[in-house]
């Protein structure tokens, strides 16, 4: 509970106590318990608070039961200050009123018995002093009514009403006065709509309903000047709205036409254009939908389209366009994925190739490397019977291409292979320089033991 509703029970307990020992209040008067001031919230009938509007409904009931039930405390209060003025406790009854003030200051029927309480707090004969003062009051309204000054007479004879309820002479003359008061504020309004002030004529005319809410003639004049006024806004706006029409502006048209029919349903120009501008805004969404389809955007295309419907496009034919913009997606989707799983196999196939031809290649010079050694073991003379001789132009040329292959070896980071290839390139031409170099090589680089 928030600190003002402590405050305001805190001071209407003490008010009811103090009210008790003197006064007890008929049955017909029966005050309001405590438990039914504050909210009921199963009759509310908000539902499931999941959206914003739900939510914001809340929170309005519940500030419109707080004021509730902060009015009906305030009076509750106000009620036990009269009582004690009325009992000539004017100290209390001052005491609440500055309370109630405090909290609502606006709270008229408190202002008027707190200034009434102060001006005769001390009396030595309250009963007396009360009466003098309403009289004082009465006074005081006659002598102001007298120089015309109807308002403040009003005020003063609406104060010894409220201080004495039963005073048949104030209640005579604030009769009257409200009725003059109501005489000039009704004149004033006639003048107004006249000059075709129609706000200015409402204005005079509601201030005469409060204060004669059986004035003959003003609920019809105020129907009718309400319905001009209107009248005069739809067409000020009408004609704004045309003007944004013609600029291209056709959304913040639109906007205005909605307002022209929330102040004058049923305005036959306002309604047939608003049904030709969302027709137009329904087909720039729908030209704008193709656009997206030709550039392939689909997702775009389908949301303009189903903006169309929105403005009142043929949902049949909006359906076909959604249709076939997912249709296109899904048939695209599929190529691409057909596309990737093509592309993935034929690498995987190249892959499987690359590797095939890799190991062939490797056996083929593998086996050439054998041949060339038995060849060359079957060919070689014996030392002790056969004089060494040079090598033949064929042995130069094996030679050659041994040491070809070992510079493959040497490049893909192999030097054993390669090593191999340089060792028949030398028994194939022992004067080849360019083997022994690159066995050199190997053997300066990884050493004699491979």
């Amino acid at each position: 509970m928030t600190p003002r509703l402590l405050l305001l029970l805190g001071a209407l307990t003490a008010a009811s106590a103090a009210a008790a020992k003197e006064v007890e209040p008929p049955a017909a008067d029966k005050r309001p318990t405590m438990e039914s001031l504050f909210l009921d919230f199963s009759k509310t009938q908000l539902g499931p608070l999941g959206s914003g509007q739900a939510k914001t409904k809340y929170l309005y009931t519940i500030q419109l039961e707080k004021s509730r039930l902060s009015d009906k405390l305030l009076r509750t209060i106000y009620e036990n200050a009269y009582a004690m003025y009325r009992q000539g406790d004017f100290d209390g009854a001052r005491d609440l009123t500055n309370k109630i003030l405090q909290m609502d200051p606006s709270f008229q029927d408190a202002s008027i018995l707190h200034r009434a309480a102060t001006e005769l707090d001390g009396s030595s004969a309250p009963m007396l002093s009360e009466r003098k003062l309403v009289e004082d009051r009465f006074e005081e309204g006659l002598a102001l009514y007298r120089q015309g000054r109807l308002v403040e007479a009003s005020q003063r004879w609406e104060e010894v009403v409220k201080l004495a309820p039963g005073n048949l002479k104030a209640r005579y003359w604030l009769k009257k006065v409200r009725g003059e008061l109501a005489d000039e504020h009704y004149r004033r309004g006639q003048t107004a709509y006249r000059q075709h002030r129609l706000r200015d004529s409402l204005d005079q005319w509601y201030a005469a309903l409060l204060l004669n809410p059986k004035y003959p003639r003003l609920v019809a004049a105020i129907s009718k000047a309400e319905a001009e006024l209107r009248r005069s806004e739809a067409n000020e706006k009408l004609q704004r709205a045309l003007n944004l029409y013609g600029q291209g502006e056709t959304v913040a048209a639109l906007k205005l036409l909605d307002e022209i029919l929330t102040i004058e349903p049923g305005e036959e120009k306002a309604t047939k254009l608003i049904s030709e501008i969302r027709l137009e805004i329904a087909k720039q969404h729908v030209a704008q939908g193709r656009t997206f389809y030709r550039d392939r955007k689909y997702t775009s295309a389908i949301k303009e389209w189903n903006k169309s419907v929105e403005y009142g496009y043929d949902p049949r034919r909006a359906n076909v366009l959604v249709a076939r913009a997912r249709d296109q997606m899904r048939r695209e989707a599929e190529a691409k994925r057909q596309a990737e799983e093509r592309k993935r196999e034929e690498e995987e196939r190249k892959q499987q190739e690359e590797e095939r031809l890799k190991r062939e290649e490797e056996e083929r010079q593998k086996k050439e490397a054998e041949e060339a050694a038995k060849t060359m073991d079957a060919t070689e003379p014996a030392p002790a019977q056969t004089a060494p001789t040079g090598p033949t132009e064929d042995d130069k040329k094996r030679a050659i291409k041994h040491w070809n292959e070992g510079i493959k070896y040497f490049q893909k980071n192999d030097p054993a292979k390669a090593r191999d290839e340089w060792l028949l390139c030398k028994k194939f031409d022992p004067s080849n320089t360019e083997c022994v170099e690159g066995l050199r090589r190997i053997d300066s680089a990884y050493g004699g033991g491979m």
